[in-house]
């Protein structure tokens, strides 16, 4: 385990919530001892981050004995958001009684992690049973101008779905809310003959899976999870094309894997820090939090200046057979960071740090007809150093890949050829 000291900004954000509480942790000395060696303390408090990014804390106390006599575990959880699943904590708890029988004499770690995945056990660490709802595939039945074979990849037991056309250094599009890869048919062609286009589904949307549970999605865990599909197909020299979330989830995931990352191209999207939003976005949210149900095919045909073939609009109507089926695309909005306090916010504050020392090529591609993200063009531009010139579109809105995409793809192929 990796021990860290977290920022104090960071810490003011989160909740502590005691997870496991030993009394008596001296009545075998020998572990008592071995986490003072391992830790270098007898009293005190340690914090690592798990796998799932959460932040946890080890309490000791030392009641007068010469050695810890009580220890407490916290979770630490964003101030304004619901406890995370719990199959997530207590796989972090599986892997912290691991650590403590690695440093222990007396205790075998086997025997730990095999008593942990007995038969008895298996729901505690995984996804409970009708959690995960998967868009049957006829729904996805004869999509015009999108007839890639889709592929998958499990990132923490559920399937993430992405089609790829062409080859060369991948080039990364990412969708946002509540959209799906459908969404980028236009730019898939002229764009793959730049490099290797690689179009997923984010978790919630699509041929991805769908958890139910509205505290299996935050910005976190997007993150999370992008950062686990880039890994899984182990991309290298990405060109990231993103807009809307896409972008808030893929701007992060570049700002923590830079050396990933070749180029950026931002369409109608940030990294919002608490602060700076529109009225457009706040009445959007305001009318996308008092929704109990997305007719998509109607939304985006109001949403989009073209004009859509009825095809067209039930194909983005096709990841969602029901309401049910719609939990992240009605909670999205409400995850935009619009507070300094918000969740996300910090993190994203922290993100911005990092991008600004990075010299990557940046294009910012702007539609002239979105009144909801225009204003982050500016924003993006003063955190970046190497943005191109502005570049506005026309005669378009904020889905810019279905009223620009042929024209943004060419631009985005000229500019990959320029910067190398």
């Amino acid at each position: 385990m990796k021990f860290i000291t977290p920022d104090k900004e960071e810490l003011r954000y989160l909740r502590p919530d005691p997870l496991l509480w030993e009394q008596e942790l001296d009545v075998k000395p020998e572990v008592a001892e071995a986490v003072e060696r391992a830790l270098g303390i007898r009293a005190g408090r340690v914090y690592w981050r798990s796998k799932h990014d959460h932040l946890y804390a080890l309490e000791l106390a030392d009641l007068g004995r010469n050695h810890p006599s009580m220890a407490m575990l916290y979770g630490h959880w964003d101030r304004y958001e619901p406890r995370p699943p719990e199959h997530e904590i207590n796989s972090d708890i599986l892997d912290f009684l691991l650590w403590a029988a690695e440093i222990s004499e007396g205790l075998d770690p086997k025997i730990v992690n095999r008593l942990a995945r007995s038969k008895q056990l298996p729901q505690l660490f995984s996804w409970p049973e009708g959690s995960v709802l998967r868009t049957p595939e006829e729904r996805f039945a004869n999509l015009p101008d999108y007839t890639y074979e889709p592929r998958y990849v499990e990132i923490e037991g559920l399937r993430m779905a992405y089609v790829e056309h062409g080859s060369g250094d991948p080039i990364l599009m990412l969708h946002g809310e509540p959209t799906w890869g459908f969404l980028y048919r236009h730019m898939i062609p002229p764009l793959a003959s730049s490099g290797r286009v690689i179009v997923p589904d984010l978790i919630g949307f699509g041929r991805s899976d769908k958890p139910i549970a509205v505290n299996a999605y935050t910005y976190k865990s997007h993150v999370r999870w992008m950062r686990a599909f880039i890994e899984a197909l182990d991309l290298e020299r990405i060109t990231l094309v993103c807009q809307d979330w896409g972008g808030l989830i893929g701007i992060r995931t570049l700002a923590q894997e830079p050396q990933r990352f070749a180029r950026l191209v931002a369409m109608n999207t940030g990294i919002p820090n608490g602060t700076g939003f529109t009225k457009a976005f706040m009445a959007w949210r305001r009318f996308s939090q008092k929704a109990r149900e997305f007719d998509m095919p109607r939304f985006m045909r109001q949403a989009i200046q073209r004009t859509l073939t009825d095809e067209e609009a039930e194909a983005y109507g096709a990841p969602f057979p029901s309401k049910k089926y719609q939990t992240c695309a009605l909670l999205f909005p409400r995850l935009v960071p619009i507070r300094p306090d918000h969740p996300g916010a910090y993190d994203n504050r922290a993100a911005i740090e990092k991008l600004k020392t990075l010299d990557l090529p940046v294009l910012l591609p702007s539609a002239e007809g979105d009144p909801v993200t225009r204003a982050f063009e500016s924003v993006l531009r003063g955190i970046f150093k190497n943005a191109a010139p502005p570049l506005a579109v026309k005669k378009a809105g904020h889905f810019i890949q279905e009223d620009a995409g042929e024209e943004v793809a060419e631009r985005i192929r000229k500019w990959m050829a320029e910067t190398g």
